[in-house]
């Protein structure tokens, strides 16, 4: 599962490096239109509310209040389709929030334990994507002033592009070879 993962992190890198480094203006409206987007908020936020109820709320045992899994799913649905109706601003990075945090507790549980060298590099990157869920969930306006900020010079979105491209590159290098 370890190297599954890294290579489905590093081939997302790999396509979110290259999409910014593109020079492809309808590429460019939909980065640009991704904290707004209501295909988007559909999309992840109905990825992380089914992936948090068939993960973890099917699973609970009886210690860990499974009794109330019906409320418990019920509760998350009641906010899944709450948030489309009280907050519909950002939803799509909110969504994202949820879904790499999601993704970062899988990568993590993947790597409890395991021996490889390569889990390290995965596992630094995880907590990387946890630290930028949890400031994009909070205040996921800031997505916006991001995109804003990298469109704003083309040096900093070349900067960006680069970093996760050479992040792909070392997460393929470590995952095949250490």
């Amino acid at each position: 599962m370890l190297l599954i993962f890294t290579m489905i992190t590093a081939i997302a890198f790999l396509i979110l490096g290259g999409c910014l480094l593109a020079k492809n203006e309808k590429l460019d409206d939909l980065i640009k239109d991704f904290p707004r987007s209501k295909k988007l908020s559909i999309l992840f936020m109905s990825c992380g509310c089914v992936w948090f109820l068939y993960r973890h709320v099917l699973n609970l045992g009886e210690a860990d209040f499974g009794n109330y899994k019906s409320v418990i799913t019920i509760v998350t649905l009641f906010i899944l389709i709450s948030s489309f109706i009280f907050t519909k601003d950002f939803l799509a990075v909110r969504g994202l929030s949820v879904a790499l945090l999601l993704y970062s507790r899988e990568v993590l549980d993947a790597a409890f334990l395991q021996e490889p060298l390569s889990r390290l590099v995965l596992v630094f990157t995880a907590y990387l994507l946890i630290i930028c869920a949890l400031y994009f969930g909070a205040w996921p306006y800031r997505m916006r002033d991001l995109i804003t900020y990298l469109y704003d010079k083309p040096k900093r979105l070349l900067v960006l592009g680069y970093f996760l491209l050479l992040n792909s590159i070392s997460l393929f290098i470590s995952g095949v070879f250490l």
